[in-house]
């Protein structure tokens, strides 16, 4: 009979590294199947999607509740297949506030976890390695410094790489000062996420009306991410000034000056590509608010300065996300081209500190280990 692997891919990157994932286990083991939760990255990788990553992209406390009903329909169709699904293995990507829930449900039914790709508990939240420790097999993490973190807590872990830096190469070539000033090209990286579109497009939109202001030639550019449908993202960026992208962001990020991006993955794509940013998140007053209760933790929430240790890329959060800050700081992106150049260059540190390429490679042998073992009847 062949192997059914359980994947949760909740949102536009984990469905792209979950997708990379199961083509590597697919070559070590090609009769493996797949099931669960994805895109269109791992309905392309040949994995049967019953739920739609689309269904529960979400983020925040009051985002919770807005889509609870519609949320709380797919938990209750993933714990059922849970039940009568004959499941080898689970792996589950990020999205912590679903993931460990389902995780309560497979080790109960003796079905082995993996979690792919940690939660930023070493942040805040840390209450959740109790659960971790309890219902996760094996942690494979994409920083280096999480490995440590999650073996001095009793969770065992193993640093995999991160699966970017196979799928997004550096740039090589950068536009004139002259060019840049004359006719800025900038890429919009909004998030993947509706409640992100939902806090931050009033914001982007106005200050792309100061930017053409200042600069009448600016070319703004905003690719769609795949679990968001194109007309919603239509609706909220309908601005001639904006040109809407299907292809990936790390394409677009080699051929603009700077980005505007969300905190989330696109930052490291940006730090990747060589792309200087500008970064900023905001999520609705009672989600700031519940967050700043539960958490001690005031350092970076920019994954590349999180890397490298310092403020490299200036962040903007919440109350700092405002039109005058982003402007001022993209004024200065588009002007001061030292900055930028010294932007780029400690962006690029990062990708020597993200591993060797491979990681989706690494992680699938996990994961073929693990259903190996099952088949053989050893414990986890």
């Amino acid at each position: 009979m062949p192997k059914e692997i359980f994947i949760v891919a909740g949102e536009a990157s984990a469905d792209l590294h979950g997708a990379a994932l199961l083509t590597q286990i697919r070559h070590m083991e090609p009769a493996a199947q797949a099931c669960g939760v994805g895109g269109t990255h791992l309905i392309r990788a040949g994995m049967n999607v019953c739920v739609e990553a689309k269904d529960l992209n979400i983020v925040g406390f009051t985002d919770w509740l807005d889509r609870f009903s519609e949320v709380y329909t797919s938990y209750r169709r993933l714990v059922r297949l849970i039940r009568t699904r004959q499941i080898d293995c689970a792996v589950l990507i990020d999205l912590p506030d679903l993931n460990l829930l389902l995780a309560k449900h497979l080790k109960a039914k003796g079905i082995p976890v993996i979690y792919y790709i940690s939660p930023q508990i070493w942040a805040w939240r840390k209450y959740r390695l109790k659960k971790i420790r309890d219902r996760v097999d094996r942690m494979l993490v994409v920083f280096p410094f999480e490995e440590e973190f999650y073996k001095q807590n009793g969770v065992q872990a193993h640093f995999v790489g991160h699966p970017l830096v196979d799928s997004v190469p550096a740039r090589t070539s950068y536009r004139s000062q002259a060019e840049v000033i004359e006719a800025p090209r900038i890429a919009i990286l909004p998030g993947s996420r509706r409640s992100e579109l939902k806090h931050h497009t009033r914001l982007l939109i106005e200050l792309v009306n100061r930017l053409l202001q200042k600069y009448p030639r600016a070319a703004f550019s905003l690719p769609v991410a795949p679990t968001l449908s194109s007309a919603l993202v239509k609706d909220n960026f309908a601005h001639p000034a904006i040109t809407l992208m299907e292809h990936s962001a790390s394409t677009l990020l080699h051929s603009v000056d700077f980005a505007l991006v969300a905190s989330g993955t696109a930052t490291l794509e940006c730090a990747l590509v060589g792309t200087p940013l500008c970064l900023f998140y905001i999520v609705s007053p009672v989600s700031a608010s519940i967050f700043k209760t539960i958490t001690s933790y005031r350092g970076f929430l920019g994954m590349p300065n999180l890397l490298l240790g310092q403020e490299v890329v200036r962040e903007f959060i919440q109350e700092r996300a405002t039109v005058e800050n982003l402007f001022c700081e993209s004024v200065r992106l588009i002007e001061d081209m030292d900055y930028r150049s010294r932007m780029t260059e400690q962006l690029t540190i990062c990708r020597q500190l993200l591993g060797n390429p491979g990681a989706a490679k690494r992680a699938a042998a996990h994961v073929v280990e693990f259903l190996n073992r099952k088949n053989e009847g050893q414990s986890f």
